[in-house]
């Protein structure tokens, strides 16, 4: 009797449960207002951290700048396929080098409005050196060797006249002497018109006659010097003159004296 009374409450239930489930519609409902926006996108937020950087106003540049400390410096130059010399300024930092006065002496200036050029060839000058105001430059025997003479003569003129307008830490430079290998060479002296001697001191003005503008030298010939010679002609008496240490007196022959002709 029991076991019919559960199967029988069972059934009920089951009953029960059909009859309060949701209707079967084929139709969609939509809801005009949906609260708590639950109808809202779900949307997925990545933080990404960004160095910071700072940003100038448009049209703007930030820039650094460094001063250096020029000096002005006169370097000799070749005017174009003049022949003729000349001395440029260049701005060159401090403090200037001998390494650096080569260097310029190598390659010319651009920008100056004039030609410039050099004889003075890249390996030319292998040493430099000034002591007590003379510099002695010493020159590749294989360099020089590749100029011609009319080429050698304008490139030691350049040399000469740039090192005795230079001025180092230690004083102005007033002559130049050349080496070959570290032997005194003979170099072409215009002032003098010939060479001089192995090893002697060159100056500005052995080689400014090839200045542009310079006036033209004038070899000149002193005169021979002369010797004035005066000649005292002494008058000679045809009395006999008496010498005495006294005074001499005359007797009744007539007085002779001694006077230096004029």
């Amino acid at each position: 009797m029991k076991r019919s009374t559960h199967v029988l409450l069972l059934g009920l239930a089951a009953l029960g449960l059909s009859t309060c489930g949701l209707p079967m519609d084929e139709r969609v409902q939509t809801f005009d207002d949906v609260p708590y926006d639950l109808d809202a996108p779900s949307t997925t937020t990545t933080t990404t951290e960004v160095p910071s950087t700072v940003t100038t106003e448009p049209g703007t540049e930030q820039t650094t700048t460094t001063i250096v400390e020029t000096r002005p410096v006169d370097v000799v130059y070749l005017l174009g396929n003049s022949g003729e010399l000349q001395p440029i300024t260049v701005a060159l930092p401090t403090p200037v080098s001998d390494r650096l006065i080569i260097e310029q002496l190598v390659s010319p200036p651009l920008g100056t409005g004039v030609p410039l050029r050099t004889e003075v060839d890249r390996g030319l000058i292998t040493g430099f050196s000034v002591d007590r105001g003379l510099a002695t430059v010493d020159l590749s025997p294989s360099v020089i060797a590749r100029l011609s003479s009319l080429e050698q003569r304008r490139a030691i003129a350049q040399i000469v006249l740039t090192l005795t307008l230079f001025t180092t830490t230690e004083g102005g430079i007033g002559q130049v002497i050349f080496t070959v290998d570290e032997e005194p060479i003979s170099v072409y002296v215009p002032s003098l018109g010939a060479n001089s001697d192995p090893g002697d001191p060159l100056a500005w003005s052995d080689y400014s006659s090839l200045i542009a503008g310079a006036p033209d030298i004038t070899t000149t010939t002193r005169p021979a010097s002369t010797t004035s010679t005066t000649t005292t002609t002494v008058a000679a008496s045809t009395s006999t003159t008496s010498t005495s240490t006294a005074p001499t007196t005359s007797a009744s022959s007539s007085t002779t004296s001694t006077s230096v002709a004029n």
